[in-house]
């Protein structure tokens, strides 16, 4: 099952919450995330960065009211990537195929998940004004690679609000996405709409 949701490298981490009182998830918000340089092709050794910020004053898409989102406690959301292989039907777990930083916020790989070489996880940082984060993603090999990003929840809510959940639409924008890599690789598949939100792909010399 997992694996067929790789083929499109659209994950969604959904993680239960120990609070007592949570309720399930009273907010939807969108958070936009782009990848730089977003070149179709770079050298090993070469960094991409994903670089993802938004306000804490968000819409919700639900009701469209403004809401003051402070004290998300881990909201996080994950990375998948897939090598790209010839005669391979579904992407190849490619995690340790790059090396990884965090300016902001944390990557880090949970051996817990299903299918851990093919996922990472990722935690926004909380300022005073937002949330944020800059990861560096650094290859080690050559390869033709694509990378997913899965939407976020937040697991609680601090504070005064008790614990409310609040779930997040991330997409790339102002990013070249080169899907050409991608249908070349799987030729009569079209990408979705979704699909195209979440997949960022490109090739290490």
């Amino acid at each position: 099952m997992y694996r067929n949701i790789f083929i499109v490298l659209i994950f969604i981490i959904c993680r239960a919450s120990s609070c007592k009182n949570c309720v399930e998830a009273s907010y939807s918000f969108a958070i936009h995330s782009r990848f730089s340089p977003d070149n179709d092709s770079i050298s090993v050794g070469d960094t991409i960065y994903l670089i993802s910020s938004t306000s804490k004053k968000l819409t919700d898409v639900y009701s469209g009211n403004q809401i003051e989102y402070n004290g998300a406690d881990n909201l996080g959301s994950t990375l998948s990537i897939g090598e790209l292989r010839i005669n391979s039907t579904i992407p190849t777990d490619a995690v340790f195929d790059f090396e990884y930083f965090s300016e902001n916020g944390r990557i880090y790989n949970d051996r817990s998940v299903s299918s851990p070489d093919g996922v990472q996880q990722i935690t926004y940082q909380e300022t005073e004004t937002e949330y944020k984060i800059k990861i560096g993603i650094i290859p080690k090999k050559k390869g033709i690679y694509a990378m997913g990003l899965g939407d976020g929840l937040s697991i609680k809510r601090k504070g005064a609000f008790g614990c409310q959940r609040a779930s997040f639409a991330i997409s790339i924008t102002d990013t070249e996405q080169h899907f050409y890599y991608y249908q070349n690789w799987r030729p009569g598949y079209t990408l979705t709409e979704t699909d195209m939100k979440r997949l960022y792909c490109f090739k290490v010399n």
